[in-house]
């Protein structure tokens, strides 16, 4: 990336910004229209919400643990330098939460990949490994919500969450595991296309860009889905599991705060069943999607209808989030371009801080 891209430190203020406005928005909206006030919040407890904050904000630690062992897992040799590794995958995050795709985060993590070197189809693809790993647990954990709905009775709820769920699975599984077993072939009608809007030379330059960055994105992706990787793929996966059940202790935390006695399991598959709604990529965060599914699952499964641990949950999960990551994304953004303005003009920066 080139010193012009690293001057945004005013637009990621900015974009935190939008974030928590709009999220803080949706959680005022809900507190005036269902009556919450302030004392229906620290009823459930400073220490709950506390509690909850950290151990959500916890989930940033398995999250960085599990990208370095993706990376030196599948990197290859000579195995990179991970200088950085925390801080990139930190601020990585902080895309994710405040973009509408939730797994924006990895374009992040493949400039900071190629930086250190890595191929550019071979970055994207460890970048995305990771994502793959979190969808299929994630989705995994919401099926199993859907089932233990519909055996409440929650019909529409759990049919929603199955057929969202699916979806992530199906689509996910089209981007990265098909093209590694039969790779991405660029139309050449493309070619042609491009030929008339932006003229011969140019159009043959980015064709070939795009034929040999879908021929390394496929290889990379085989490789990665070979057996050799079986080790690599088993610790992610366990690390995720670790990540989501700290996420469902979050809302453990609270729920029970609130007096509905669920087990830990139980809150895990409740937020992941929210969780896998909440990637319609419709809002900042899922903003408004989740505290809505979240309302009508613990309303239809366990006749629970209180919205002020969902506000108190949502706050100490999403909005400490945003704003943790959102001060390490600024820290990111200005070792980067510290970085760019010491580099040779001549020089186009590829990484990010190392």
């Amino acid at each position: 990336m080139s010193t012009s891209e690293y001057q945004l430190p005013k637009s990621v203020l900015k974009w935190a910004a939008l974030g928590l406005v709009l999220s803080s928005a949706v959680v005022i909206a809900i507190s005036v229209f269902s009556g919450i006030k302030f004392s229906d919040l620290t009823k459930l407890g400073y220490v709950t919400f506390g509690l909850a904050a950290a151990v959500s904000a916890s989930r940033l630690l398995v999250q960085v643990v599990r990208f370095r062992v993706i990376t030196l897992g599948l990197a290859g040799d000579p195995k990179p330098n991970l200088r950085g590794l925390a801080l990139t995958r930190v601020a990585s995050e902080f895309v994710s939460l405040s973009t509408p795709a939730t797994s924006m985060g990895v374009f992040v993590r493949t400039a900071w990949l190629k930086g250190k070197g890595i191929d550019g189809g071979r970055a994207l693809s460890i970048a995305y490994f990771e994502v793959l790993i979190e969808i299929y647990v994630g989705a995994g954990l919401a099926i199993l919500a859907a089932i233990f709905a519909l055996s409440k009775g929650a019909v529409v709820i759990g049919s929603t969450i199955i057929l969202v769920a699916t979806v992530l699975i199906v689509g996910y599984t089209i981007i990265f595991i098909i093209p590694a077993l039969r790779g991405i072939k660029v139309p050449h009608f493309l070619f042609t296309i491009s030929r008339y809007l932006i003229g011969g030379p140019r159009a043959n330059d980015l064709y070939l860009r795009a034929v040999v960055g879908s021929l390394n994105f496929s290889l990379s992706a085989r490789a990665i889905v070979s057996r050799a990787a079986i080790p690599v793929a088993v610790k992610a996966v366990i690390l995720t599991i670790v990540e989501d059940f700290l996420a469902g202790a979050a809302l453990w935390l609270v729920l029970n705060a609130a007096g509905l006695k669920i087990d830990l399991f139980y809150s895990v598959l409740a937020a992941y069943g929210v969780v896998a709604i909440a990637q319609i990529p419709v809002t900042i965060g899922g903003a408004g999607i989740t505290e809505l599914t979240m309302k009508t699952y613990l309303t239809t499964v366990y006749g629970f209808s209180s919205w002020a641990p969902i506000v108190l949950w949502r706050i100490a999960t999403y909005q400490v989030m945003l704003a943790v990551t959102g001060i390490v994304f600024l820290v990111f953004m200005r070792k980067a371009t510290a970085q760019s303005r010491r580099a040779p003009p001549n020089v186009a920066l590829e990484g990010i801080p190392a």
